[in-house]
C-alpha cells in the first residue's frame, strides 16, 4: 500500500505531470524520492494503461522543465488490473534544482517554494564544477597511471616535455591539492576499478533482439584509448567486402560506416552523463547497430532538430578540451551532420537518433546488401582477383573437413553465419569443386573433396 510521505508522492493521473515534475524537483533538492504515477491518495490503484511512447513523453518533460536537468530512474510495473509509472531521484548534488524556472523543496508531504535567501544559501553550498573536472576523494600517488600513454600524448600533443607523470597532469590542470579529477582519472588511468558506469560494455547479440549474445567484451582502459578498441571489437563482429576498382585501386567496404561509428563513439564517450549509473553501450545485430549514451540531450537541443542546430553544449568541458587536443574531435557542433553523412554515402540510409529511457541513442541500419556477419570478399570483386575466397569461405571449407556430413542448417548454427549466407558459400564451394554434396536430400551432408 502506498502512502505519501517526505520522499513519495503520488499522483492519479498523466494529466498531473506538472506537479509531478515539481515534487521530482522538491526531492533533488532534499534527500531524493519517487513518484507514483496511477495511484489516488488513499494508495488505490486508478487502472491507468501505459501507451506507446509515454514514458519518452515524460523523461522529455522533465528534461525541458528542470534546471539542472534531472535525469530520473522510470519504470512502469503492473498494480492491481492497471499499471503504475515509477519516477525515482536521487539527491542532487548541484542545487538548487529548479521546475518551471522556480526552487521548491520536500517538507513533510508538500513541495514548498524556496525564498530567495534559501536559494541563495543552497547556490553558495552545492555550486559545483562540471563533473570531469571535479577531485576524486582518491590519493593520486595509489594511482596506477599509463605512463607510456602520457609521454605519447605529451610528445604529441602537448609538447610540455614534463619530467614525470604527474607534472604532465599537473600543467594540464587535471591534479589539484594532490587528488586527480575525474576527467584525469578517466583518461589516464591505466585501468578503471572506481569508475563501474565509466566501463564501456560492447556486444554482438544473435539475430535482431537481446535474448542472447555471441560475444561480449568491457572496456576499462584509458577512455582515449577505447575509440579504437571499441572500432576493434565492432569490425570482428561485422563484415568487408574488398571492391577493386581498376589494377591499383582497392576500397574497403563495411557492413557500417566506420568514420560515422567513430564520431558516435567519440561522442557518446565525452558528452555522456557520468552522474547516470549507466554505461555508454554498443549494441551489434543481424540488421542493425546501436550506440547507446546515459543522459539525453542538453535542453536547448531538440532531437528532431538536430542537424540543424550546429551548436556544442558540453557537459563535459574538461574531456571535450582533450579528446580535442588529441584530434579525436575535428570540430565542436558538426558532428551529428557527419554521422549522417557519412552513412548515407555507405548505404546504411539515414542513422537514427533518439532519446530512449534517459539514455541518447544513435542507430545504424545495415548497409543495404550487407551481412552483418564475418569478415567476406565482395562477391563483385574484379577478374584480377575473382579466385580469391572469403576468410568466412575458409572457415567454412575447414569446419566440413572436421564435420563431414553437416547439413547446411547445422553449419550455419555452429558458425552463427546466416543461412542464406552459407548457402552461397557453399555453392561458391562446390562450384570450385573444394566440397560435395554426398547422400539424399533429407539425409545426406557437405563432405570435402
Amino acid at each position: 500500500m502506498f502512502k505519501e510521505s517526505e520522499m513519495l508522492e503520488l499522483k492519479s493521473l498523466l494529466g498531473e505531470w506538472k506537479e509531478a515534475v515539481i515534487a521530482l524537483a522538491a526531492f533533488a533538492n532534499k534527500k531524493g524520492g519517487k513518484v507514483v504515477i496511477g495511484v489516488n491518495d488513499r494508495g488505490e490503484p486508478t487502472g491507468l494503461s501505459i501507451g506507446k511512447g509515454v514514458l519518452e513523453d515524460i523523461v522529455n518533460k522533465i528534461k525541458q522543465h528542470t534546471d539542472p536537468v534531472l535525469y530520473p530512474s522510470v519504470n512502469v510495473k503492473t498494480f492491481g488490473l492497471g499499471e503504475i509509472i515509477e519516477i525515482e531521484i536521487a539527491e542532487n548534488d548541484n542545487k538548487p534544482v529548479f521546475a518551471f524556472e522556480r526552487a521548491y523543496v520536500r517538507v513533510g508531504k508538500a513541495n514548498q517554494k524556496l525564498s530567495t535567501s534559501a536559494i541563495r544559501d543552497l547556490v553558495k553550498r552545492y555550486t559545483l564544477p562540471d563533473f570531469d573536472g571535479r577531485s576524486m576523494d582518491v590519493d593520486v600517488e595509489g594511482l596506477l597511471f599509463d605512463s607510456k600513454l602520457i609521454k605519447s600524448v605529451d610528445r604529441a600533443h602537448y609538447h610540455f616535455h614534463a619530467k614525470s607523470d604527474m607534472e604532465f597532469l599537473k600543467r594540464l590542470k587535471m591534479i589539484s591539492k594532490g587528488k586527480v579529477t575525474n576527467a584525469g582519472y578517466l583518461c589516464f588511468v591505466a585501468g578503471n576499478t572506481l569508475m563501474s558506469n565509466a566501463v564501456v560494455k560492447a556486444a554482438r547479440f544473435k539475430g535482431v533482439n537481446m535474448s542472447s549474445f555471441l560475444d561480449m567484451k568491457e572496456f576499462s582502459g584509458p577512455l582515449i584509448l577505447a575509440v579504437d578498441d571499441i572500432l576493434d571489437f565492432i569490425k570482428r563482429h561485422t563484415n568487408m567486402k574488398v571492391v577493386v576498382k581498376g589494377k591499383a585501386k582497392r576500397n574497403e567496404l563495411w557492413d557500417y560506416p566506420l568514420n560515422a561509428l567513430r564520431e558516435a563513439i567519440v561522442n557518446a564517450l565525452v558528452h555522456r552523463d557520468y552522474t547516470d549509473p549507466g554505461n555508454v553501450q554498443i549494441r551489434i545485430f543481424d540488421d542493425r547497430l546501436e550506440i547507446w549514451s546515459p543522459g539525453l540531450l542538453p535542453k536547448e537541443i531538440s532531437v528532431k532538430n538536430l542537424l540543424k542546430e550546429n551548436r556544442s553544449i558540453p557537459r563535459n568541458k574538461l574531456l571535450v578540451e582533450i579528446f580535442h587536443k588529441i584530434g579525436q574531435i575535428e570540430g565542436w557542433g558538426s558532428g551529428f551532420q557527419k554521422i549522417y553523412d557519412f552513412s548515407v554515402k555507405n548505404d546504411n540510409g539515414e542513422p537514427l537518433f533518439a532519446e530512449k529511457t534517459g539514455a541518447f541513442v544513435v542507430t545504424f541500419r545495415l548497409r543495404v546488401g550487407g551481412e552483418g556477419i564475418s569478415e567476406g570478399i565482395s562477391e563483385g570483386i574484379s577478374e584480377g582477383i575473382s579466385e580469391g575466397i572469403s576468410e568466412g569461405i575458409k572457415k567454412l571449407r575447414l569446419y566440413i573437413e572436421q564435420h563431414p556430413g553437416e547439413r547446411a542448417s547445422a553449419i550455419s548454427k555452429a558458425l552463427t553465419v546466416p543461412p542464406k549466407t552459407v548457402e552461397r558459400w557453399l555453392k561458391k564451394l562446390r562450384d570450385q569443386g573444394a566440397i560435395e554434396f554426398r547422400g539424399s536430400k533429407k539425409t545426406g551432408g557437405y563432405y570435402a573433396v
